[in-house]
């Protein structure tokens, strides 16, 4: 004010005194001394303020204050920011970025024209007051995102590296695992992210990376397995049904150490991988494996005896329930009746353990007394109707004991098969007159025919007597041993002296010229057939004795009508007269009612042996 007023006092002396002219700009700055000093200005200073700016730029160019240096007060003379910044004198922040143009060219320097210096996405106001960033470095911690990235996208610290301090930088969390830079264990397994990436090589975003359904924290810290393998032991069984399912140990292929993998145990034998001896055996689970009894039943054999025991004990079959086959269950013999499991005889009385327990219920541990000695004890003979002082009581060549003990015969009768040979016989293969009867069984019929062919006729082929040998096994005649039919043996004994015809008359001079002569010993064990022609007159293709051991073939009859005759000519031999309904009142050999025995037989239809008539077979045995 003093100075104004001095000035003003100058100029009106000098403007008194004729001077200067109140119009004339005193200083060059274009404007009048009247109009400076009415305006406050120094009409001596071109630059009152000596901000770098004229005072006639200032108030007509650029608004601005000529006696204030700083109009807008940022910081920055007027003159430096129209001349050097660019910036808005009149502006205390050019760029509205939320810092005054001075603070940022002297303090922080960033460009007070670009609101974000590093374009990082936040102006440089918000990074310097709120984030405490770098205005000048996009990323200012380094970690591989721009700050405004990180506050806008993802919510990190744009000053801290690794926001959750997972050992992971943000930048590295989010382009390159895909996992959560804010959340330590993005995928909640129990292991932070880096820890995953770094030292173990898990996936941060799946907790259970191998799937085991164990998670990868559960892995490492816990069980020690390997959070990459699903199955770290390799035994056939993941990490986590190990722990879960099966108590086994994920670390240790064999858990109960019996030799067998946990996922062998489980997956093949059922078997309890925890326990060597799941059925409690006294056997390891792999010895049952290998020895083929079952791991899982003590008893594989369900004979009385643990396998343990069988194999270790008592030296038996634990697969087998009778190891000694004598009748009784191996355990029965240990538990119950004191037997040796191995010896079929314990006592060596000739009776087996279990004939000895089940049939005549003597003692098996104590020799039974045979009077006879037979292999039968007496008090068993009884049982049978046998006599006990007699050693074959049917007097069929075979003592009581081997009927009963070795061949299942009936020993108190010599044919037990009916079949007019006896046991004795039968088993021998020899009569006891010599003759040989090859393929003899006790227990099914045996019936032995001898053919002779007249001469001039030819002989039979083997597919002839094969179909006939079939149609007599067929027959539902049913033998002690549980089959059926009768097996029919044939001997060619080749042709006769002679050329015998049939006349229709001459059937008994045939067979008294040549049964005797052609079967010899032979004759009551074999039947004969003789293979020869008949007459045209005869009207009939065969003919045999009812009963008898003699019949006599048609070699001009069809071959297959012989087939079929022939059968019935022999049924006539071994059968007789007919028992049965359906026998023909007015002749009683023949069946009227279809069959082998029908007066005439119709191939294809009467091939088969009637029920009434094999029941006669049955009760009756085979006649000669």
């Amino acid at each position: 004010m003093v100075r104004r007023r001095v000035i003003v006092a100058a100029v009106l002396i000098v403007v008194g005194l004729g001077v200067v002219s109140a119009t004339v700009s005193a200083d060059a700055d274009g404007r009048p001394v009247a109009t400076e000093l009415l305006d406050g200005t120094d009409p001596f200073d071109a630059d009152t303020d000596d901000d770098g700016l004229t005072d006639d730029a200032e108030l007509d160019t650029y608004g601005t204050d000529p006696t204030a240096a700083d109009t807008d007060g940022d910081g920055l003379d007027d003159g430096a920011e129209v001349e050097e910044h660019d910036t808005d004198p009149l502006d205390t922040d050019t760029d509205g970025d939320g810092l005054d143009d001075g603070p940022e060219i002297e303090e922080y320097g960033t460009d007070p024209d670009e609101a974000d210096t590093d374009g990082d996405g936040l102006d440089d106001g918000t990074e310097v007051e709120e984030y405490d960033t770098d205005p000048t470095v996009a990323d200012t911690d380094g970690d591989g995102l721009a700050d405004g990235v990180e506050t806008s996208d993802h919510d990190t610290d744009p000053t801290l590296s690794d926001t959750d301090g997972d050992g992971l930088d943000d930048g590295a969390e989010v382009e390159e695992y895909g996992t959560d830079p804010t959340v330590a264990d993005t995928d909640g397994d129990g292991l932070d992210d880096g820890v995953e990436v770094e030292e173990h090589a898990t996936d941060p975003q799946a907790a259970d990376t191998d799937s085991d359904q164990l998670a990868d924290g559960e892995e490492v810290n816990e069980y020690g397995t390997d959070p990459t393998e699903a199955d770290t032991d390799g035994d056939g069984l993941d990490d986590g049904p190990e722990v879960t399912d099966h108590d086994t140990d994920p670390l240790t292929g064999d858990t109960d150490g019996d030799d067998l993998d946990d996922g062998e145990e489980v997956n093949e034998y059922d078997t309890d991988p925890t326990v060597a001896d799941t059925d409690g055996d006294g056997l390891s689970d792999s010895e049952e494996v290998q020895g083929r009894t079952d791991p899982t039943d003590a008893d594989t054999d369900a004979d009385g005896l643990d396998d343990g025991a069988e194999i270790q004990q008592y030296d038996t079959d634990p697969l087998a329930i009778d190891t000694d086959d004598d009748g009784l269950l191996d355990g029965e013999e240990v538990n119950t009746y004191g037997t040796d499991p191995l010896v079929a005889d314990t006592d060596g009385d000739g009776l087996t353990d279990g004939a000895e327990v089940n049939e005549y219920g003597t003692d098996p541990t104590e020799p039974t007394r045979d009077i006879d000695g037979d292999g039968l004890p007496s008090d068993v003979e009884q049982r049978y109707g046998t006599d006990p002082t007699v050693a074959d009581t049917d007097g069929d060549g075979l003592d009581d004991g081997e009927e009963v003990n070795e061949y299942g015969t009936d020993p108190t009768d010599p044919d037990t098969d009916g079949d007019g040979l006896s046991d004795g016989e039968e088993v021998a293969g020899r009569t006891t007159g010599g003759v040989s009867i090859p393929g003899a069984d006790p227990l099914a019929m045996d019936l032995y025919v001898q053919v002779n062919y007249a001469q001039g006729v030819p002989t039979k082929d083997d597919s002839f007597f094969e179909t006939v040998v079939t149609h007599w096994a067929e027959m539902p005649v049913e033998n002690p041993d549980g089959s059926t039919g009768i097996d029919l043996h044939v001997r060619e004994d080749g042709y006769l002296d002679g050329a015998p015809s049939f006349d229709g008359l001459n059937f008994y001079s045939i067979k008294a010229d040549y049964y005797r002569q052609e079967l010899g010993s032979r004759e009551g064990v074999y039947h004969q057939t003789i293979f020869l022609p008949f007459e045209s007159d005869v009207g009939y293709d065969g003919y045999g004795e009812v009963p008898g051991g003699y019949n006599i073939m048609d070699t001009t009859a069809r071959e297959t009508f012989q087939e079929n005759i022939w059968v019935h000519e022999l049924l006539h031999n071994v059968v007789g007269p007919l028992e049965v309904p359906k026998a023909c009142d007015d002749d009683p050999n023949h069946y009227c009612d279809d069959g082998w025995l029908q007066s005439t037989v119709t191939t294809g239809e009467d091939e088969f042996l009637p029920e009434p008539i094999a029941d006669q077979i049955e009760e009756n045995g085979l006649k000669s």
